[in-house]
């Protein structure tokens, strides 16, 4: 933060803050319908015994759900002496509600300061907090074989960002992030210090749209092993490698404005070995998202745009009840109507 107050100053010294202050914000509002067909990602199994097994539902009636988000966002732009230098600070909150699972509402929210100097170079540096996100309800082992307890956890992630040009119309676009995933008591066996880095490659084609692909490695330390109750004597760590590739084509589609398609691929392997722990011992999986999306342009300030997301985890371990517990699929749909605004009362 100092050195971003350091840049902040050299950057703004010969302009008078009046004349930033008086630049516009855009505001933002955000309406999201949704609808989940598996919230809390059980598997067949699990999903065909929940009708004798009611903890399995942790007190939901159904499997899936429909949720709404609200969210408000807002973007300022300071505009430096040199025309291709700028700065902008943005921030969003989100409020989320599942009509069929009280226990998913949760709130998030992040802030950015971006400083730019021309087509696509751009430092960034990003906070983000997710709170208190529920997962489901599991056995606190702790204390009971079969007594149940509400599993969520809190994430606070910092991430620096960069974007330069290769070529013309092709960037690349780095981060490194610091992800603190911390789990509500009594699961605090799973606390988890992650970093992450990311290389994206993204070009746009003129006059079709822009294609990139990205990859990401990532560590995460259980912090907490060992240093908790019965339930810590088992490592949490693991580590996972994550491929992207998202594909635009913005010259319209029919009554769309834009369409994309973006295949997620990540591998994640966990450090636990533990053969008194067949569930959790020697296990990875692989998780595929495909999501297909559309948007089309209302007015000058008014969008809408639908997605929709297919999700499958698939487990591998050596025992084939673990691997058959583990894997899941999932579909998810979701339309937002996004409406911006501009204050500039100065």
């Amino acid at each position: 933060m100092k050195l971003l107050f350091i840049l902040l100053t050299s950057f703004l010294i010969g302009q008078s803050w009046t004349d930033y202050l008086r630049s516009p914000i855009k505001w933002t509002v955000g309406l999201t319908n949704g609808y989940d067909n598996n919230v809390l990602r059980l598997s067949a199994i699990e999903q065909k015994d929940a009708a004798l097994d009611e903890s399995i539902l942790g007190g939901a009636d159904t499997f899936d759900s429909h949720y709404a988000r609200f969210s408000l966002s807002g973007l300022k732009t300071i505009q430096l002496n040199d025309r291709n230098k700028q700065f902008r600070f943005y921030g969003k909150g989100n409020i989320s509600n599942y009509s069929q699972n009280e226990n998913r509402r949760h709130w998030s929210g992040n802030l950015k300061a971006i400083y730019r100097w021309g087509s696509y170079r751009k430092l960034e540096y990003s906070l983000r907090h997710l709170d208190s996100y529920y997962i489901r309800h599991y056995v606190d082992r702790d204390i009971s074989a079969d007594e149940l307890a509400s599993c969520r956890f809190t994430d606070r992630e910092q991430r620096f960002l960069a974007s330069y040009p290769l070529k013309r119309r092709l960037w690349a676009t780095g981060y490194v992030s610091y992800t603190q995933r911390y789990f509500d008591n009594p699961f605090t066996e799973f606390d988890l210090d992650i970093v992450t880095t990311s290389l994206k490659v993204s070009k746009k084609i003129h006059g079709f749209g822009t294609i990139a692909i990205e990859g990401k490695y990532g560590v995460a330390d259980n912090i907490t092993f060992g240093k908790t109750a019965k339930a810590s004597d088992l490592d949490r760590s693991y580590e996972h490698v994550e491929w992207y590739i998202p594909f635009s084509y913005s010259q319209g589609l029919g009554v769309l404005d834009e369409v994309g398609i973006s295949l997620r691929r990540d591998v994640r392997q966990y450090k636990a070995e533990e053969l008194n722990d067949p569930l959790h011992s020697g296990r990875s999986h692989e998780e595929i998202k495909l999501d297909i999306w559309g948007e089309i342009e209302l007015g000058d300030n008014l969008t809408i745009n639908g997605t929709v997301r297919y999700r499958k985890r698939t487990t591998n371990s050596q025992f084939d009840w673990v691997s058959e517990l583990k894997t899941f699929n999932q579909v998810q749909a979701w339309v937002t109507l996004e409406w911006d605004m501009i204050y500039d009362r100065y």
